[in-house]
């Protein structure tokens, strides 16, 4: 039996080749949406001036009876609190 030449071998894991990764996104999921209507933003307006307007009353209503006292050591201490920090 004679052998000429060579016969290429089969490289069938190729150490040099690179190869690339199919690319695969990630899933991806939905993400959570809040979406509050012009009406609804008006009446949470409307209630947070009402509760305003409502402590504003009652707090005329102590001045009118006479009932109302502002305490000038707490207000003296929050404002040195406030500049101090």
């Amino acid at each position: 039996m004679r052998i000429d030449g060579q016969q290429p071998v089969q490289r069938k894991y190729d150490v040099n080749k690179v190869y690339q990764q199919p690319s695969v996104k990630p899933p991806s999921f939905a993400k959570d949406e809040l979406y509050i209507s012009n009406e609804a933003k008006v009446l949470h307006e409307n209630a947070q001036l009402n509760i305003r307007e409502q402590k504003l009353l009652d707090i005329k209503k102590r001045i009118d009876a006479g009932e109302y006292q502002i305490d000038a050591q707490a207000i003296a201490k929050k404002i040195s609190q406030f500049y101090s920090n």
